[in-house]
């Protein structure tokens, strides 16, 4: 899904890229787990030479769901945001979006010690244990009455009614992940006139995309925008990644995989 490397060659009727540019690439044709891949000329980007290709490979899928998110909750300079679940590799990406793109306070939850300590990294002004018995009222007690004018959210099933407790008036929520049902009172929506909306990066079309890129390459342009690197192997070591993923604990970024 997500890769970085050099163009080895081109179609005949593609203008955007040739052989020898630094590139990243969104949601290849054939994949990522190998040396070369396919991929459509309009999923394909110039990576800044400020960025390694290590970095690069982290950017399509985490960044570009990230500030398509951003985008759908109406971020807005000078606005708050929480990041639910924000040590995930989308979770980083929108902590530094948000506070590079001028968010005037940026929060975040994490269960782990480690992640933690990287959301605050990236430029979180608080970061919740979730797993704290006094969350909530500790995250109350740290955003004031007045609740957060945006809320990424990566789980929402277990954390939707929370939302909407401590959303601000007008302010917006969007769904990024879910792992089963959940239930709200449409009541507390009506009484902020809040909004709930999802996000898909899937339903993005061309000219969202590069609209995408083009703030991530000023991200970069500026240094506010790089991304974190949760984890690295070799293309060898592929099976040892996947049994890293799922026996660590608490989320800590994304892993990447190398050829050298």
């Amino acid at each position: 899904m997500d890769g970085a490397g050099v163009v080895e060659c081109v179609g005949d009727d593609v203008t955007t890229c040739k052989r020898g540019d630094r590139v990243y690439v969104c949601q290849p044709i054939t994949g990522t787990y190998a040396e070369y891949c396919l991929a459509d000329a309009d999923r394909v980007y110039e990576l800044h030479d400020k960025l390694s290709f290590e970095e690069g490979a982290l950017l399509p899928i985490p960044y570009f769901s990230a500030l398509r998110a951003l985008t759908r909750a109406h971020f807005q300079p000078g606005d708050s945001v929480l990041v639910q679940g924000a040590s995930g590799a989308v979770g980083l990406a929108a902590v530094q979006l948000a506070r590079g793109l001028g968010a005037s306070r940026v929060f975040g939850t994490a269960g782990s010690e480690r992640g933690r300590q990287i959301v605050t990294e990236m430029g979180a002004e608080a970061v919740f244990d979730y797993k704290d018995k006094d969350f909530k009222e500790t995250v109350k007690a740290i955003i004031g009455p007045k609740g957060v004018n945006v809320i990424l959210e990566t789980n929402v099933d277990v954390n939707f009614a929370f939302d909407l407790d401590i959303i601000s008036k007008n302010g917006h929520i969007v769904i990024v992940g879910k792992r089963g049902i959940t239930k709200c009172d449409p009541q507390s929506m009506v009484a902020k006139e809040s909004t709930v909306t999802g996000s898909a990066l899937f339903f993005c079309d061309t000219e969202a995309r590069l609209s995408l890129h083009d703030t991530l390459y000023r991200g970069i342009e500026e240094g506010w925008l790089k991304p974190y690197i949760g984890g690295r192997f070799k293309l060898d070591d592929v099976i040892a990644s996947h049994r890293d993923i799922e026996t660590r604990k608490g989320a800590t970024g994304k892993t990447i995989l190398t050829f050298e």
